[in-house]
């Protein structure tokens, strides 16, 4: 078995908490609101809200005997109260609060009554059940079970390069909504978690495992499971030959300082491509104008730079038509079929002529990347369409990028040719089958794809597979789609990077070893210009004992443990809040504080005191009904935060 799949053990004291699995709550729809009050609208979407089913804590004063039941609170540290089991598959509410830390006044009531609010009884309903089945008063109950979810079919990724997350965020403290101080709160903070995997050298990618401890109780239980996909920092040997088409925004809003720094940037982008390099420029404003045709830099390059210096500004704000004209030229046909084309789309604005809908434009991305056509996307300034331009470098298998200032424009350029255009491995596909009496139970960070989510992924994967073999000269592959187990796609991973995925998952009791999962990883390799296909076991080695169990603890997986599940209390914070439930949210916030500084205590970590001061910040900001405590600015805030820590 490779060195990169092993479990390697690190001892480190008693179990700590697992975090939620909630889906973020799209605040946007609500925030523009607000900004539209102040002369701004930015990107807008809302998502239906879920119910949090209960999580599973010890019993009061109950000792850690090191088994892995989920939501063990640190050794030495009772639980105030257990919430009764849940019915949902797979979402379920923190742990209540642990001892030893500071909470607001009346915090325990308001955390049990939310708690019992919304904790169904072991037989699916709520609150109490009537004296059938009852336990006798005095003998304690065994600890409700998280109940097991399908371990089969496509999931999110969250592999998004390009911090658009932090977009309305930005917008936000641009127009002086939120302080600049508060910035901190939501810094992308994420890679604090990840694990420290060296960089292949013989291929493109490795794939590294760990579970949360490196011996499994004998009596199995839950336990955390990290998958970690690293990257070569080798260059592929050849860099592609690239056809870019800039599609850019010179409404009336682009008018001064955005204008000229877009000019730039243009130019700097035309300087950077090879002579060889194709390019054509379309600019929108209430109609679109292909200002230079498609065709090879070369001798063009001085002429292409005066015709960008002579793009004036003025009209609407046309997207769709901007992006048609930028496709049509990218399927010009006298471009290589090996070249990688890609549209880099940029606006300041929102759609006011042509289509309007986000899914209507979103599409012309999809059908172009069908084609063989990238498509990312660069929103600037405080009122461009976030959510749109999202969703077309979604749909098109591009970056995505927000640019808080003009100034950001021609970096975001560079990064994009540099990084995303040459990636060493396309079409990557991980693939995690659980073997029999192992039970799936949490993805952190992602969500199972609805059958039309699924097809238009599937669609892209057999996308990726035909612009392999014209480009790179890799063979097909992916004509047959093989069902089966998790499955994750990420059309492109650039050089010298590393992702992780988190699982929760309920062992089999055991003895000795045994296989818990298969775990299979297929991608293009631009390197080595062939297909690759690594499969693997991961292999669970039983203790004797739970005291053993327990000594075994990998505190690197504990780490990102801890800072999703920061990352998904802040997601399900922000539901809260926008649901008008103030007083739930301080309590989760509460709780995760709690359990955050006595993680801290356990395993000697400053950086779980650093979270932990933040989430009394944003505690702080809940309990006030002005100014950060706003509910519009603070459900932005609270999601913004979610997605630093779950990137």
């Amino acid at each position: 078995m490779p060195d990169t799949m092993r479990n390697t053990p690190r001892s480190t004291p008693a179990a700590l908490p697992s975090p939620l699995n909630v889906r973020p709550f799209r605040w946007s729809r609500w925030f523009a609101f607000l900004l539209v009050l102040v002369g701004v609208a930015p990107a807008c979407r809302s998502e239906k809200n879920e119910a949090a089913p209960s999580a599973v804590v010890p019993e009061p004063g109950a000792k850690d005997d090191g088994k892995q039941q989920g939501y063990l609170a640190p050794t030495g540290v009772a639980a105030a109260e257990r919430p009764a089991a849940t019915s949902a598959p797979h979402r379920y509410a923190p742990p209540s609060d642990v001892g030893g830390a500071s909470k607001p006044k009346g915090a325990d009531k308001k955390a049990e009554a939310s708690a019992n609010a919304f904790a169904p009884n072991d037989r699916g309903g709520s609150g109490n059940a009537g004296s059938a089945g009852q336990t006798a008063p005095g003998i304690a109950q065994p600890p409700p079970q998280q109940a097991a979810i399908d371990p089969n079919g496509r999931f999110a990724t969250t592999y998004r390069p390009g911090g658009g997350h932090l977009a309305a965020f930005e917008s936000a403290v641009a127009r002086g909504i939120i302080p600049a101080g508060e910035r901190d709160l939501v810094s992308d903070i994420g890679a604090r978690y990840a694990p420290t995997v060296d960089a292949p050298k013989d291929k493109a990618m490795t794939v590294f495992t760990e579970l949360e401890r490196g011996k499994i109780a004998p009596t199995g239980g839950e336990t955390h499971l990290r998958v970690t996909l690293r990257s070569t920092a080798t260059k592929p040997a050849a860099r592609p030959h690239l056809s870019v088409h800039l599609v850019l925004d010179v409404s009336g809003s682009m008018k001064g300082d955005s204008i000229k720094r877009a000019r730039e940037a243009a130019r700097a982008l035309v300087d950077k491509l090879d002579a060889g390099d194709d390019f054509s420029l379309v600019t929108f404003s209430s109609e679109a104008e292909v200002k230079a045709v498609d065709g090879p830099v070369g001798s063009r390059r001085d002429q292409l730079k005066k015709t960008i210096d002579a793009i004036e500004e003025g009209g609407g704000t046309n997207i769709s038509k901007g992006l048609e004209l930028g496709y049509a030229q990218a399927k010009t046909k006298t471009i290589p079929e090996d070249a990688v084309r890609v549209v880099l789309l940029l606006s300041d604005g929102r759609a006011n002529a042509g289509l309007l809908g986000t899914p209507s434009i979103s599409k012309l991305a999809l059908d172009a990347f069908q084609d063989g056509i990238q498509t990312s996307s660069f929103g600037l300034g405080e009122d461009y369409d976030g959510e749109l331009m999202s969703a077309i470098a979604k749909e098109g298998a591009g970056g995505y990028y927000y640019l808080r200032d003009p100034e950001q424009i021609a970096p975001a350029l560079t990064t994009e040719m540099d990084k995303r255009l040459d990636p060493v491995a396309t079409a990557v596909e991980l693939r995690v089958r659980l073997k029999k009496g192992v039970e799936l139970l949490t993805v952190y960070g992602s969500k199972r794809l609805t059958d039309s989510e699924a097809a238009r992924v599937r669609a892209q994967e057999v996308a990726a597979d035909k612009q392999a073999e014209k480009r790179d000269k890799i063979a097909t592959d992916r004509k047959e789609d093989k069902e089966g187990g998790l499955r994750f796609f990420i059309p492109a991973f650039a050089r010298d990077e590393a992702h992780s995925l988190l699982f929760k998952v309920r062992l089999p009791e055991g003895v000795d070893k045994k296989t818990i999962a298969d775990i299979e990883i297929r991608y293009k390799d631009r390197v080595a210009k062939k297909n690759v296909a690594d499969e693997s076991k991961i292999v669970a080695v039983y203790a004797s004992s739970d005291a053993e169990s327990a000594s075994t603890q990998n505190a690197s997986v504990v780490r990102t443990v801890q800072g999703f599940a920061a990352g998904e209390t802040l997601a399900e914070a922000a539901n809260l809040v926008a649901s008008n439930n103030r007083e739930r949210a301080v309590s989760l916030l509460t709780e995760r504080e709690a359990l955050l500084r006595k993680a801290a205590e356990t395993l000697s970590e400053p950086l779980f005191l650093k979270d932990a001061d933040r989430l009394a910040r944003l505690r702080e900001h809940a309990g006030k009904q002005t100014g950060m405590g706003d509910p519009l600015v603070l459900a932005m805030l609270l999601e913004t935060a979610s997605r630093g820590h779950l990137r």
